[in-house]
């Protein structure tokens, strides 16, 4: 379409399923520009890139209330003494940080599995009748992964 995109394009782009789009134009985070004279509603170019957007926010773990907030401060004309641009740096370096503290925290945990797996490597070779006199368990044991 000339003019904007029908649910079946926008779906294909983005991955989303039409019932999603649907959820997301109740919720107000989206909204047709027109409709077809068969009453489709047609989208504008935009669609994409805001479901992309809400995509990438909900997995950081915003709220859909959130999502609509951020999306209506970046598409806000009030820019007065910039408290726009200022709250919306607030929001979005806050979630920078708590990814930064999740990257921290994930790769952490790889770096402990990875060196439990190193430490346990030959374990399966080994011919001792039990592993409870074993050193290696008790790491095993500080993950929490044996009781």
């Amino acid at each position: 379409m000339e003019d904007g995109i029908l649910i079946g394009e926008i779906c294909r782009r983005t991955g989303c399923t039409p019932r999603t789009i649907r959820y997301y134009e109740a919720e107000g985070l989206l909204a047709p520009v027109a409709n077809t004279p068969g009453g489709r509603k047609i989208y504008g170019e935009e669609a994409v890139s805001i479901i992309y957007s809400v995509q990438v926010l909900k997995r950081i773990g915003y709220s859909i209330k959130d999502i609509r907030s951020i999306l209506s401060l970046s598409k806000s004309e009030n820019t007065k003494d910039r408290k726009l641009t200022r709250k919306l740096i607030k929001i979005l370096s806050s979630s920078l940080s708590q990814i930064q503290n999740e990257i921290e925290l994930l790769t952490a945990a790889q770096s402990k599995i990875g060196g439990l797996l190193e430490i346990t490597r030959n374990c399966e070779g080994c011919s001792a009748p039990d592993c409870a006199p074993c050193g290696k368990l008790k790491e095993l044991r500080t993950l929490g992964l044996l009781s």
